[in-house]
């Protein structure tokens, strides 16, 4: 059993045993863990991160895009190893999952095309492929035809294209940012020209009326110069660009995209899970250690695997979960794990969460956070190199110094060099509305990089001794905060 005060438990450290599971490079030298927390701290591993990442981050899973297949895949993944931990289910029905209440909508491609001068008529099954629709039946608009090269994208200021259909080339140097800058023109419809087959994934609604304003996808290259013929346009008008930039073709024609939409609910569910704690008088009381489980997934057919983005921070808390299930000594306090969903569509799961919460609020002490906790920070004036043993703690000391207390004693065991730079992120990521309803917070978060939100932010460019650095860390800040008990919320000064 732990001690019952934070002092008293803190002085096991200095005579705990030396362990082999903290001998990383880009750490400064720490000291072991209380042996009483020693075999859990060493079951978390880099080699066991990389396994579960390989995993959540690889092909099978397409980016874990909410509402997609992907998402649905990783959170039973998830609950799977879950249940072989012998955590405790508190979701739904005695499940793993809480259900969000939302919608998909599916395009009917056999039920969609684009009509227009010419007689031309063009089925969508297997020549269109829709990620994002509106629930129109009808889009009318005049067709400009687009190619992007070498990454720039320097649209003309002055060119207009909203309300317009754009059918668009893009090299590879140009095909993640070009749909970001079209939809900035805000088109009536933006489809990409590609060689292979186009694909539809279903679009997730967060409410009833709750529409998207355009279209975006993919067309094949056959079907492209169809339209390219029935509106007039010239065969240049489709050929790949010798040099950097964007090149404009109006067609001054319009054509019609029809389409009938399939509404039915969508399994988007976070993840949950319960480490009952030892002390049958406070065992009511939980701490929240949680990390958005989904990412970008498939966008206008490409693939955003999200390995750091947060398959980093799914990684860790699933790390954090063996160790507590492996540990022959529990908390005093309760341990709820949360795996979200829909961070990246407005921080849906957690805002749900909170507004629905599985257990009394209340009974709640504190909540740790973990996104993005795998790449080193790389920056304009920062290299990668110069953060190998850097990470930012944010919101810490926002209402509640004591939290920030604690992960500076637990970081005597891990050795990070913390930094405080990042406090605009703050909003951007779950912890907020749990700090919102009152609830102290603390949040891990390794920085921005050049592949934050691209498909390259990939599995091979992941630090997998930083996910267990940041694993092992929040394991011994949440076994002192089960020691510590309740937080009082307060105002206090922003660490420097």
């Amino acid at each position: 059993m732990l001690k019952n005060t934070a002092l008293g438990w803190l002085a096991l450290a200095f005579y705990a045993i030396v362990t082999n599971s903290i001998v990383q490079a880009q750490f400064s030298t720490v000291e072991p863990p209380p042996k009483e927390l020693a075999t859990g701290f060493n079951a978390i591993s880099a080699d066991q991160a990389k396994e579960w990442l390989s995993v959540l981050a690889g092909p099978e899973f397409e980016g874990r895009g909410t509402g997609q297949v992907g998402y649905i895949k990783a959170a039973h993944y998830v609950s799977g190893k879950l249940a072989e931990l012998g955590l405790k289910p508190v979701g739904d029905g005695g499940t793993f999952f809480q259900m969000l209440p939302m919608q998909r909508r599916v395009a009917e491609m056999s039920e969609c095309s684009i009509t227009g001068p010419k007689e031309l008529n063009l089925p969508g099954e297997g020549n269109l492929g829709f990620d994002r629709f509106t629930a129109a039946p009808q889009t009318t608009g005049e067709v400009v035809f687009l190619n992007f090269s070498g990454g720039s994208m320097d649209i003309p200021e002055e060119l207009v294209l909203r309300d317009k259909i754009v059918l668009y080339l893009a090299d590879e140097a140009s095909e993640t940012s070009a749909p970001r800058v079209l939809a900035r023109k805000r088109p009536a419809a933006a489809l990409r020209i590609i060689a292979g087959e186009p694909k539809s994934i279903s679009q997730l609604v967060r409410g009833a009326g709750a529409n998207s304003t355009s279209i975006s996808g993919t067309i094949k290259t056959a079907a492209a110069r169809k339209i390219l013929t029935a509106v007039g346009g010239k065969s240049t008008w489709m050929k790949a660009a010798t040099v950097a930039g964007v090149t404009v073709y109006p067609s001054g024609q319009e054509v019609t995209i029809a389409m009938r939409i399939r509404e039915e609910p969508a399994a988007v569910p976070n993840v949950v899970a319960w480490l009952e704690g030892s002390d049958p008088t406070v065992n009511h009381e939980f701490i929240v250690i949680g990390s958005h489980l989904d990412h970008l997934g498939v966008r206008s057919g490409t693939v955003f695997p999200g390995a750091d983005d947060n398959g980093s921070g799914s990684t860790a808390v699933l790390s954090i979960a063996k160790a507590f299930a492996t540990n022959p000594t529990r908390p005093r306090r309760s341990i709820l794990f949360i795996w979200f969903a829909a961070e990246e569509v407005g921080l849906v799961g957690s805002k749900h969460f909170c507004d629905n919460p599985l257990l009394p609020l209340e009974n709640m002490t504190c909540m740790f956070n973990i996104d993005m906790v795998g790449r080193n920070e790389e920056t304009p004036n920062e290299t990668a190199a110069e953060n190998e043993g850097a990470i930012h703690l944010v919101g810490s000391k926002k209402g509640e110094s004591d939290i920030h207390s604690l992960i500076e004693t637990a970081n005597k065991h891990v050795g990070f060099r913390f930094e405080y730079d990042q406090e605009d992120v703050f909003g951007r990521s779950d912890q907020i509305n749990f700090y919102e309803k009152g609830v102290p917070v603390a949040f891990l978060f390794g920085g921005f990089h050049p592949d934050y939100h691209q498909p390259s932010d990939l599995v091979a460019a992941i630090n997998f001794d930083k996910i267990a650095a940041a694993a092992r860390l929040y394991y011994i800040a949440i076994n002192l905060a089960a020691e510590h008990g309740r937080f009082e919320m307060k105002t206090a000064e922003e660490p420097k």
